[in-house]
């Protein structure tokens, strides 16, 4: 999980300088981009966790709101990733990416 929060990282600061933000605002908006993906991606590990906390909706409006957090951040990579994990949701894939992630 650490991976992607430091390639998102890095990623939102070319994005949004290439976007047209100045320096000085671009490290504010990261570092609240960060807090919210660490968070969105715990509320899916907590999903995960478990056969009795896992529920398909549940973790597809997680993977919504990561989507966008990666998108929104530049890392478009791995937002489409989130979205082919969307069109089959399945817990065993799913562990597996945020592991390696």
């Amino acid at each position: 999980m650490q991976k992607l929060l430091d390639e998102t990282e890095k990623k939102a600061y070319v994005f949004l300088k290439k976007f047209g933000f100045e320096e000085a605002k671009i490290t504010p908006i990261v570092e609240k981009g960060k807090q919210n993906l660490e968070t969105t991606l715990k509320d899916l590990e907590h999903l995960l966790s478990s056969e009795a906390t896992y529920s398909d909706t549940k973790v597809d409006d997680v993977l919504h709101a990561l989507k966008g957090l990666l998108g929104q951040m530049g890392n478009h990579k791995r937002s489409e990733e989130i979205e082919a994990l969307r069109n089959h949701l399945e817990r065993q894939k799913l562990v597996a990416w945020l592991e390696h992630a």
